[in-house]
This record gives C-alpha cells, sequence and structure tokens, in this order.
C-alpha cells in the first residue's frame, strides 16, 4: 500500500513505523529538513520537504498514486487542506489530525467529513477520553472502549495480597462472573502469555480483560480489596482537555475542582460546567491545593498543556497526598524519566493516542479495527461477519483458530455476549479478537476468504 504521512513530529514517526512494519511504502513531508532527516534515519521511507498545503509538494510527494492519506501536523488548517487537495486527486482514504473543538466532527454545520476527509482525529479529546478511563478504573495500567461503549478492554497488574494469586481461570471464586468476562493476555516479565483455562496466576502479572465496563469495575475491586473509588477529583488546567475532563467526569456525579490561572478561561469553564467547582489559581502554588482540600480519595490530573509544569504540579500533588495522580506528557523523552522517578501513576502520550485512532481505522472491508495495547504485543481486531462467511452458524469450539489468538466477546445486535466455546457465530457478529503479532495476519486471511 502506498501511504504519504504530511508531518514528520513525533505523531508522524511513530505512525510511519507501524505502517513500514505493515510493509507500507511511506513517503514522508515536513517543511522541516530536521524533521525528515530524523525519520530517513531510524524509518525506510522517502521524503519531500516542503507544505502538505502545496499542490506541487503533493504531487512531488506521488499523493495522487497514494492508497492512505494521513495529515498530522500540528497545523489543523494544513492538515484540512492537504486532505481536501488529496481528496480532489481521488485518493481512497484520507485522515486529519485537528486540534481545534470547532472541527468536531459531530457538528451539524460544516463537517468536514462531508466534505472527503474520512477520518478527523481530535488527539485533545482522545486524551481526555484515556484519562477519564484511567480515573474510573485506578487500579487499571491501562484502558479504552470498543463497540460504542459497550465493551471495555482493561489492563490490571495483580497487587500484593491479591486473592487472586494462585488462581487459574476455571478455580477463581464467582465463576458466574468469570464467565461475563474474558481473560484475553497476560504480560508477565515483559512476554505476552495467552491465558488456557489451567495457567495460574503469579504476582507482578498483568492481565488484560475484555467485558462490559460494570463487569470489569466488580472484577478489579475483587482484584484488588484495598483500593476504593476516588471521592473528589482535582483537574490542573482548563484547556480543552481539562474542560473535556471535567464535563465527563461531572456527569457521573464525582466531585470535581477545575484549576485554571487564566481569568477570562476560567469563567468560560465555569459557564460550560454545571456542578464543578472553578477556581482561578495556579496549581503550583501550594495555597492553591490546600484551598481545593486533598482529602483521603483524592485523584489529581495534570494537563495544563506544559509537560514541565505538568511534572511539577504531579510532585506537588503527590507531596500534598493526593491517592492517584495523572497527567498528560507530549515530550516522549519525559515519560521514561517520570515512570522511573514514580512521580505519577499513569502517563497519557498523544502521539499513541493519535496513532492507535488512526490504526483502528485502517484495516480491510471485513476486518474493520485494530487497536494496539500500549504495553504488550500483539493486536485487539474487530472483525464483522459477513452473510456469507463460511464461520456463521458455527461454534466458536468447532473452529481452529491459530495459535497465539483468542475470541474475546461478540457483539450481537445491541447486545456483547462472551465467546464462550458453545456461542455459535451468526452473520452480522462483530467478532473482537486478540492475537499475538505473529497471527494477526492468519486471523486476517481467516476471515477474508
Amino acid at each position: 500500500m502506498n501511504s504519504v504521512i504530511i508531518g514528520a513530529g513525533h505523531a508522524g514517526r511513530l505512525l510511519a513505523s507501524h505502517l513500514c512494519r505493515e510493509r507500507h511504502s511511506v513517503v514522508m513531508v515536513d517543511e522541516s529538513a530536521e524533521a525528515l532527516e530524523q525519520a530517513e534515519a531510524s524509518l525506510d521511507v522517502l521524503t519531500v520537504c516542503g507544505s502538505g498545503a502545496d499542490p506541487a509538494i503533493l504531487e512531488k510527494a506521488g499523493a495522487g498514486r497514494a492508497d492512505l492519506f494521513v495529515a498530522v501536523t500540528d497545523r489543523d488548517e494544513i492538515n484540512i487542506i492537504a486532505c481536501l487537495l488529496a481528496h480532489s486527486e481521488g485518493v481512497p482514504r484520507k485522515i486529519a489530525r485537528v486540534g481545534s473543538a470547532q472541527y468536531d466532527p459531530g457538528a451539524v454545520k460544516y463537517n468536514l467529513t462531508k466534505l472527503g476527509i474520512d477520518l478527523l482525529i481530535n488527539q485533545k479529546f482522545a486524551c481526555a477520553k484515556e484519562i477519564c478511563n484511567a480515573l474510573l478504573l485506578p487500579g487499571a495500567v491501562e484502558s479504552f472502549d470498543l463497540f460504542g461503549g459497550r465493551v471495555l478492554v482493561a489492563g490490571f497488574g495483580i497487587v500484593g495480597g491479591s486473592p487472586i494469586l494462585g488462581h487459574t481461570p476455571a478455580t477463581l471464586p464467582d465463576q458466574d462472573l468469570v464467565r461475563k468476562l474474558r481473560i484475553i493476555a497476560i504480560r508477565r516479565q515483559g512476554r505476552l502469555v495467552i491465558p488456557r483455562g489451567d495457567t495460574a496466576f503469579l504476582p507482578e502479572d498483568v492481565l488484560y480483560l475484555v467485558g462490559a465496563p460494570d463487569d470489569i469495575r466488580v472484577f478489579s475491586t475483587w482484584m484488588d480489596p484495598v483500593r476504593e473509588a476516588f471521592e473528589k477529583v482535582i483537574v490542573a488546567g482548563g484547556g480543552d482537555i481539562g474542560l473535556a475532563i471535567a464535563k465527563n467526569l461531572e456527569r457521573i456525579g464525582l466531585h470535581v475542582v477545575l484549576l485554571e490561572q487564566d481569568e477570562e478561561r476560567a469563567l468560560f469553564c465555569s459557564g460550560e460546567l454545571d456542578h464543578t467547582l472553578v477556581l482561578r489559581a495556579d496549581a503550583l502554588s501550594g495555597s492553591a491545593l490546600d484551598e481545593t482540600g486533598i482529602v483521603p480519595g483524592t485523584a489529581f490530573v495534570a494537563v495544563t498543556g506544559d509537560d514541565e509544569d505538568n511534572a511539577m504540579n504531579c510532585l506537588m500533588a503527590r507531596k500534598k497526598g493526593a491517592d492517584f495522580v495523572v497527567t498528560q506528557i507530549a515530550r516522549t523523552d519525559y515519560i521514561p524519566i517520570m515512570e522511573n522517578l514514580g512521580l505519577v501513576d499513569r502517563i497519557i502520550s498523544p502521539y499513541e493516542s493519535i496513532t492507535n485512532a488512526i490504526l483502528h481505522y485502517l484495516r480491510s472491508r471485513d476486518v474493520r479495527a485494530a487497536t494496539l495495547l500500549h504495553d504488550l504485543p500483539g493486536e485487539l481486531l474487530e472483525i464483522e461477519l459477513s452473510p456469507t462467511s463460511r464461520y456463521a452458524g458455527k461454534r466458536v469450539s468447532d473452529i481452529r483458530f491459530p495459535s497465539g489468538s483468542i475470541v474475546a466477546v461478540v457483539q450481537r445486535g445491541d447486545g456483547v455476549l462472551p465467546a464462550t466455546g458453545g456461542l455459535c457465530f451468526e452473520a452480522g457478529d462483530r467478532l473482537l479478537i486478540f492475537a499475538d503479532p505473529a497471527a494477526v495476519k492468519k486471523i486476517q486471511a481467516m476471515f477474508r476468504k
């Protein structure tokens, strides 16, 4: 597949690395010669220096012959214009990264998807959603939803003294709950283990579960009975991400405090929120955190838009006694440092959010989507059974799936069913399958036949 990527920054390079591994022919376009040199040094790509909104540059990059066109610069206008130009050349798939809420594809008017852009990705909203998931499942190392929120995917580390230790999936208590979930993978000392009925759970294992959100939360509480739900969430930063987080959290009834330095922005946020306490204050001020009242059961979120401020905010909140600290960090070189220092419980990278959203889109007609788990090799494949599929009418146990894969759940209509051995597939079912890297292409080939 021929792919053109506009933007050779972190997001563009991360996406290009995935596409190159899938043997795409990639051309990268950027106005920065230095950024292109970095891309060429680590990736098997061709590069063109210039603006992605310049028709002559796009012609030089071969955009008209591309099967996939992705614009991920940090300038919305360039990304949009580039995709519109690609659409005029008949490129079949166009994806634009946007940062402004005004380009929300849910808008009634001026919906850019109606103009030929197939996918708009707002990284701020994607990050806000990830952070909310982390707050609702504080014990999770990673979590996200699929099938319109009906299915949750989450990874949990097994803490010392957890009642799950020593058990296998077959011997876990409350088998009624276990049958509603699927344990799709275990990360064990950096290795991937596909669990079977006799796989015992060991200390420091990370379990990856798939199921209905409420069932996942019940299971996570049983896994770690010491951890309790948060009583309060303090959000430092009233930008688009912070405002989106506060809106989502107050909808589910959490006590939220939003800190924003800028008076005008603080007034705007106050008008947009119904129950959130908005304070015009700098989270780096110890008195501001004292005023908000960090009490037991308090979570702290740092999304100021400045990585250094976020790091210091996390340090202050941790020192003041916050039980859970999560932040967004844009600079990828900061992430391992903050993780090693133990400053935060969760770090959200906007570039991984963008890449996952794009990879989620880039599948063939039957293999509808793929979401990469950040800390686990392998992919979650979302597959729809066509009316002519040879697997319609067959039970899960009657189908020989590749080694290194496991069927998690099946969406049928508005319901979600755990993929137990006796479940019979039907045309129109949407399957969620986890596969290790060696099994991904085999699964895709199975469902293209």
